[in-house]
C-alpha cells in the first residue's frame, strides 16, 4: 500500500511538472452524499444506505487542452451491512440440530481519490473517473441462537484493514452546485475470527451534491 500511494504522488507530481500552465477557477469542491452499498455480486451481505463526505482540491494547472482536470479528495463513508441466516451443528442436541444467526457490520471507511474530470469543474454536464486508496474500519458482531430461542450469546470484532476503490460518474450544474452521481467497485480482503476469510468488496452508487469555491 506504501509503494502504491508513493508511485501515485510521483506520477502526479510527473503530470504536474509536464503542464506548468496555471488556470483560474474554483478550487475546493465540498460534496454530501447519500448511497447504497450492493456487496450481493461478491458476498452475502445484504445492501444497505451510506452516509458520506467528500472534500476536494481542484489542481490549478490545465493539461494539454483539458482544463484542471485533476482533483485531489478525502472522502468518508458510513455504512451498516447485515446478513441473516441457518445452519446445523452436530453438536446440538443428540443427533445436532439447527440454530439460526444474526450478523451486523458497522464499517468507516476513509479514502483518497484521484479524480479526473473530462470537462472543466463547475461547468454543464462532466463526467469522471476516479481511483485511490481506501481503509476501512470495521466492526462485526454476531448473534446465534437455537431454534427454541435460546441465546448462544454474541460474539463482537474489530478490524482495520487497506483496500482500494475505483470508478467513474458525472456531474450536472443544477444551482450553485452540480449534483453528482458516483458508481463505485471497492472493498478489501480480511481475515476475521467469525467470518473467517471473507471480502469487503461492494459496488457504492451514491448521489450527492458538490459545491465549488
Amino acid at each position: 500500500m506504501r509503494t502504491l500511494i508513493v508511485s501515485g504522488l510521483t506520477a502526479l507530481a510527473l503530470l504536474l511538472s509536464a503542464s506548468p500552465a496555471l488556470a483560474s477557477g474554483p478550487n475546493i469542491a465540498v460534496a454530501p452524499h447519500l448511497g447504497v452499498t450492493v456487496p450481493q455480486p461478491f458476498g452475502e451481505l445484504g445492501s444497505f444506505p451510506v452516509v458520506g463526505l467528500d472534500v476536494g482540491y481542484i489542481l490549478p494547472f490545465d493539461v494539454g487542452a483539458m482544463e484542471r482536470p485533476l482533483q485531489l479528495s478525502l472522502e468518508a463513508g458510513l455504512t451498516a451491512p447485515g446478513a441473516t441466516g441457518q445452519g446445523t451443528h452436530p453438536f446440538l442436541g443428540v443427533d445436532g440440530g439447527d440454530y439460526e444467526w444474526e450478523l451486523s457490520q458497522r464499517m468507516l471507511t476513509l479514502g483518497v481519490n484521484f479524480l479526473w474530470r473530462f470537462m472543466p469543474p463547475g461547468e454543464g454536464l462532466s463526467f469522471h473517473a476516479l481511483l485511490g486508496p481506501r481503509m476501512y474500519l470495521m466492526e462485526t458482531v454476531l448473534d446465534a441462537r437455537d431454534m427454541d430461542g435460546n441465546d448462544f450469546g454474541q460474539n463482537r470484532e474489530t478490524n482495520s484493514e487497506f483496500g482500494f476503490a475505483f470508478g467513474g460518474g458525472a456531474e450536472y450544474m443544477a444551482g450553485p452546485g452540480a449534483l453528482a452521481f458516483t458508481l463505485v467497485v471497492g472493498g478489501t480482503p480480511l481475515d476475521q475470527r467469525i467470518t473467517g476469510r471473507a471480502n469487503t468488496a461492494a459496488l457504492l452508487a451514491s448521489l450527492g451534491y458538490r459545491l465549488f469555491f
